[in-house]
């Protein structure tokens, strides 16, 4: 089987299983005529009587390919058939094997080599698992903020060039809005970094409380965040940064010695399919330093 290599930045999904199911089919296809050579050498004796001996190839080849659990059952099942093989070669003198003792000899060895295996499969799996609890982990970590746990700019650029293609395919309308947090530099200065950073916590709760429920928020950068809202016009944007000041006016941040209110300055904008993303940012950074003045 042959998959072909396509050029582009992300396979599709039905042609990677495809291409999975194939060379599963394909795999379980060799191992299972494995098998039946493998029986077929016990059965007649092979060269010499030296037919049973391949069989120890089997339990190996049988947990790469089909894991633990179902490598198990399958090894279960190849034993089995070998018992019988053995049986019937004696019962209709297909092949005597001498002496007697060494059916039992290669069964015990057999079964002792699929065990080893099994042991070896299973610490495999277990590994994997971890790299890939640890793979997963590590992607959570680049697409986000530490501190807010709020998506980063990596993450919320790739939701933007989604945003963009269905507003070019669909005509799909939607709004970003940039917002800066006014004075923190006086925060951190007279209340200490720790209070920033829980003032910082404290906008991001209180931006994912007052937005659409399938709306983005990010933090940008610093003391900066943004809001993509989909499928919404430029009022929408504005609406929504009344509601976020009157949200941030009625709550102050509790961690600090006095009752203090964060103010912040928003820059919103309609996004437009002739600009690019970056463009349609620089805008809202206009707007935002505008409102700041």
């Amino acid at each position: 089987m042959r998959c072909i290599y396509i050029k582009s930045k992300k396979l599709p999904r039905g042609l990677i299983n495809a291409c999975y199911i194939n060379v599963e089919k394909s795999a379980n296809t060799i191992l299972y005529n494995l098998y039946v050579l493998m029986i077929y050498l016990v059965l007649t004796g092979g060269v010499e009587g030296t037919g049973p001996i391949w069989i120890f190839i089997v339990s190996p080849v049988t947990f790469s390919i089909r894991g633990l659990k179902r490598g198990t059952f399958d090894i279960v099942l190849f034993l089995i058939a070998v018992i019988l093989a053995f049986y019937f070669a004696d019962a209709f003198d297909i092949y005597n094997y001498e002496p007697n003792q060494y059916t039992y000899r290669v069964l015990f060895s057999f079964v002792i080599v699929a065990m080893l295996s099994a042991f070896y499969e299973y610490t495999r799996e277990k590994y994997n698992d971890k790299i890939i609890a640890l793979s997963q982990k590590n992607e959570v970590l680049a697409t986000i903020d530490p501190l807010t746990n709020l998506p980063n700019r990596r993450y919320t650029m790739k939701k933007l060039e989604e945003f963009k293609l269905a507003l070019s395919r669909d005509q799909t309308p939607f709004v970003i809005m940039l917002c800066d947090v006014d004075n923190f530099k006086k925060i951190n200065d007279v209340y200490g970094h720790d209070i920033g950073d829980e003032a910082l916590t404290h906008l991001a709760n209180t931006l994912k409380q007052n937005i659409p429920d399938k709306a983005l928020v990010s933090r940008w950068g610093g003391e900066e965040f943004l809001i993509a809202i989909p499928n919404a016009v430029k009022e929408k944007g504005v609406e929504v940064a009344n509601k976020i000041h009157a949200s941030l006016k009625n709550n102050s941040i509790c961690e600090l010695p006095e009752s203090v209110n964060l103010t912040i300055s928003i820059g919103v904008i309609q996004c437009q399919e002739a600009r690019s993303i970056d463009l349609d940012i620089k805008h809202a950074d206009e707007l935002l330093y505008t409102a700041k003045e």
